[in-house]
């Protein structure tokens, strides 16, 4: 083989290779949106890596809700994205984002839902209701899985979480996102200093310190929880603009590195393999809202989750995951709209 050829050789090989992981990302980045944006990024680095991020759950291998662990090469699956505010050092955190995403493997569809960070739930690890991001804090990664079963009913199959560190590395390493702001932001960097991201609405390149900032930032913004949720959707759809745009394998490599220990997941290495076909095949991405309200209890603030809201969230989420529908359930849940639960304090 000349020189040529080898050249050309090389060439269709990183072409092979990103494209690969293109796939992976667009995929990803689109269905599960937020917290799970980086997800195809570390399953990428994770197949280089001997499976590093891999953490498994202190149930093991399957949901309670499921007679049996799924097979991802014909069952319908979930996945739970979650973000935290955890930081090096830190013997406690929370969840700062939430979302759950259902995917269809004979309709080839997903749908997603995102929980708003400050919705009052039912807590099964501590036996009272409290914020659902307080749920990592009082148990991890389990005790939050545990806590959105409980919500929505359905088993949570698989789990992908990073944190502050990994978002701000991701976003560094793709040399910055382009962002058009929506509203003027002067908030707390991700080290809690005050005043230390400050953002004039317009489009920009916002580095990894900004896209952090503008993605989590609430009181500022008139809409709350629901402005917050749009703000991540803006920040994962530029990342993946610009990762699936890259002019160099280096830039790759670098990208691949920035989640380092941030990042982890229970799905395996063959599990992320055996997926490949049907991610090629996705066709539409439906995306529910859950309605609530903005409520104070005892001085403190929270989401009220609409019920009707709730219940037709689950209806969907498990017609999606062929799940039975108990109407009885889902009608009584619907006429409790009106009840609120009181935290415990």
């Amino acid at each position: 083989m000349n020189v040529e050829e080898r050249t050309r050789s090389n060439k269709k090989k990183i072409k092979k290779k990103r494209s690969w992981f293109k796939v992976f990302v667009i995929s990803f980045l689109v269905v599960l949106v937020g917290g799970g944006a980086t997800f195809a990024y570390v399953a990428y680095k994770t197949f280089q890596t001997a499976n590093d991020a891999n953490v498994d759950l202190a149930r093991g291998d399957k949901s309670e809700k499921r007679e049996a662990a799924i097979d991802l090469t014909k069952d319908h699956f979930s996945v739970l994205l979650v973000g935290t505010d955890e930081r090096p050092g830190d013997t406690s955190s929370r969840a700062d984002t939430m979302i759950v995403a259902t995917f269809n493997k004979d309709d080839q569809t997903v749908d997603m839902v995102s929980i708003p960070r400050d919705s009052l739930v039912e807590i099964p690890s501590v036996g009272y209701e409290d914020k659902i991001n307080h749920s990592y804090a009082f148990g991890g990664i389990d005790s939050t899985i545990e806590t959105v079963e409980t919500l929505l009913d359905i088993p949570i199959d698989y789990y992908a979480s990073i944190n502050f560190n990994g978002v701000v590395a991701i976003v560094d390493a793709l040399g910055g996102i382009d962002v058009d702001v929506k509203l003027p932001i002067d908030t707390l960097d991700s080290s809690d200093k005050r005043n230390g991201v400050k953002l004039e609405p317009g489009q920009q390149t916002l580095n990894g310190e900004e896209a952090l900032a503008y993605a989590r930032m609430r009181y500022q913004d008139p809409e709350g929880d629901i402005g917050r949720t749009k703000r991540q959707q803006q920040i994962v759809e530029a990342i993946i603009d610009q990762s699936t745009s890259f002019g160099s394998i280096t830039k790759l490599n670098t990208l691949m590195d920035a989640t380092g220990d941030n990042f982890r997941t229970n799905m395996s290495l063959t599990e992320a393999f055996q997926l490949q076909p049907f991610i090629k095949k996705i066709g539409s991405i439906n995306r529910i809202d859950l309605k609530g309200t903005d409520t104070k209890i005892n001085g403190v603030y929270y989401y009220q989750l609409d019920q009707t809201s709730l219940a037709d969230a689950k209806k969907t989420l498990k017609e999606q995951l062929n799940l039975p529908i108990d109407e009885t359930t889902d009608s009584i849940t619907s006429e409790a709209a009106d009840d609120s639960f009181t935290p415990s304090n």
